[in-house]
């Protein structure tokens, strides 16, 4: 699909210009922090579950940060899908680095090798990753061919209400009124983005970021039809991406967690 290979440049052409937070060592971090890339909500639900000797994937994993915090709980193999390929040789560095049984795999997600069908005990999608897929369906078809039955997915993710509100740095923004509802929920939006600012303050023309908006029913469908059926599904009021962080706390639905098993 042609706006994947759009998103696969982009996402590499901003990895390699990374400022900030994800100029930093990520394997000191992880070695001297306890919780440094979870919210304390989702770091809190996954304390419960028992991670020692099993297996996990994750499904765009981006520098590796999220999965590799997971696979210091003793995984027996975890393994990071991602697009980009210069996260991907990154991810592996910090796995070395960190000595941990973790390895990280340049694909597209709905690409996924059938090698890996049902290798995992746990499932991880966290912020940004869905939006990236113009059918869930397909999406969520693939997550769940990778897991074993009985396996859990954990999802923390943007809520679908928040893609309604326009951001500081968008023409349909209003300083005066920040919680208008800018967007069509309905409405299937295309985003086109030329940077991805979180992650680097450079952005090209050339390379143009594309992405899809959702609905909670897209996505309890999608999971319900490929056999991820929910079993908790909480709503926060605080962005966990950073993008309406002006926001948090002002009583709109902004980020949520859902919990699945895989059921067949």
């Amino acid at each position: 699909m042609n706006y994947i290979k759009g998103n696969k440049q982009a996402w590499e052409h901003a990895f390699t210009h990374r400022s900030g937070e994800y100029a930093k060592d990520l394997a000191e971090r992880l070695k001297n922090e306890e919780n440094p890339f979870f919210h304390d909500n989702f770091h809190n639900v996954l304390k419960p579950y028992d991670f020692n000797g099993k297996s996990i994937a994750q499904f765009c994993s981006n520098n590796g940060r999220e999965l590799l915090q997971l696979a210091l709980r003793g995984v027996s193999k975890a393994v990071g899908f991602e697009l980009a390929e210069n996260m991907v040789d990154y991810g592996n560095r910090m796995a070395q680095a960190l000595n941990v049984n973790a390895t990280f795999v340049g694909t597209d997600i709905l690409a996924i090798d059938e090698a890996y069908d049902a290798q995992f005990d746990y499932g991880l999608i966290t912020v940004g990753a869905m939006c990236w897929f113009e059918d869930l369906n397909h999406f969520f078809k693939k997550v769940s061919q990778t897991l074993k039955k009985g396996a859990t997915l954990f999802i923390h993710e943007a809520h679908p209400f928040e893609l309604m509100l326009a951001t500081k740095y968008e023409p349909a923004f209003d300083a005066d009124d920040p919680k208008r509802l800018a967007y069509d929920y309905f409405g299937k939006t295309v985003w086109k983005e030329h940077g991805m600012g979180y992650m680097s303050e450079t952005s090209s023309d050339e390379n143009v970021f594309t992405s899809f908006s959702h609905t909670l029913s897209d996505i309890f469908n999608a999971m319900k039809q490929n056999g991820l059926s929910v079993e908790r599904f909480e709503e926060y009021d605080y962005c966990v991406g950073n993008i309406l962080d002006h926001l948090d706390h002002e009583g709109l639905p902004l980020s949520m967690i859902i919990v699945a098993k895989k059921e067949f």
